[in-house]
Order: C-alpha cells, then sequence, then structure tokens
C-alpha cells in the first residue's frame, strides 16, 4: 500500500512540474545575423496577465516595450510589434514548436531596420 501512494505521489508531482501555464510565459532568446560574423542577441521577456501577453524586448535601460504580441492557437503562431526609441518598427511572425516540452522555441521571420532575419527564440 505504501509503494503505491509514494507511486500516485511522484506521478502527481510529475504532472503538477509539467504543467507550465501560458505557453510564452518567461525568457525568450535569439540570435540575428549583423555585419561581420558578430550575431545580435534579442531576448524577449513575455508574461501573460489573463487578458493579453505583455513584455518588453531587450530588457534594460534600452528596453522595447511591446506595442502588441498575439498568440494564435491555430498552429501556434505567433505575432509581436514593437517600435524602438526612435520609433522604427520591429516585428517578428513565427510558430511555436515543442509546445508541450520547457524547452519549446518559436522559428520565424524577424523584421528590423528594413531587413528580414530567421530567427529561433529559445524558452529559457
Amino acid at each position: 500500500m505504501r509503494s503505491l501512494l509514494a507511486a500516485g505521489l511522484l506521478l502527481i508531482a510529475g504532472v503538477a512540474s509539467a504543467q507550465e501555464g501560458f505557453p510564452l510565459d518567461g525568457t525568450w532568446r535569439g540570435e540575428r545575423p549583423a555585419a561581420g560574423s558578430t550575431a545580435v542577441t534579442i531576448v524577449l521577456v513575455l508574461e501573460w496577465d489573463g487578458q493579453k501577453i505583455a513584455g518588453v524586448i531587450n530588457p534594460g535601460p534600452k528596453s522595447i516595450p511591446l506595442q502588441d504580441m498575439q498568440l494564435i492557437p491555430d498552429g501556434w503562431k505567433v505575432t509581436l510589434a514593437a517600435k524602438d526609441a526612435a520609433g522604427n518598427t520591429i516585428s517578428f511572425e513565427g510558430t511555436i514548436a515543442d509546445l508541450g516540452s520547457y524547452h519549446r522555441y518559436i522559428d520565424g521571420a524577424w523584421q528590423e531596420g528594413g531587413k528580414t532575419y530567421k530567427v529561433r527564440f529559445v524558452h529559457e
């Protein structure tokens, strides 16, 4: 009986830890190509408040607040839009992969400065 109870508690603990909540919550890191061999790191910090997705691009003194971010469950598509300090538009369209995994990622197209870059954001 004790071993059955212990197995049940372990199963419940495993299921509880696997539940991540909203699939975009947390920190996401990706890189886009830049001049030369150096890549530009992009960090997204996202939070679901129960109504909408809020967050920033590259947290810190020069962070860029998200103006709009959407998760479209049909196909797990993700879109975001923001404007940098100079008023230039930044956007991203991608698809979440490995949705059930803690190590899920989003592949898509990052648009900034009139250029489009292929970017993979990895959930940290």
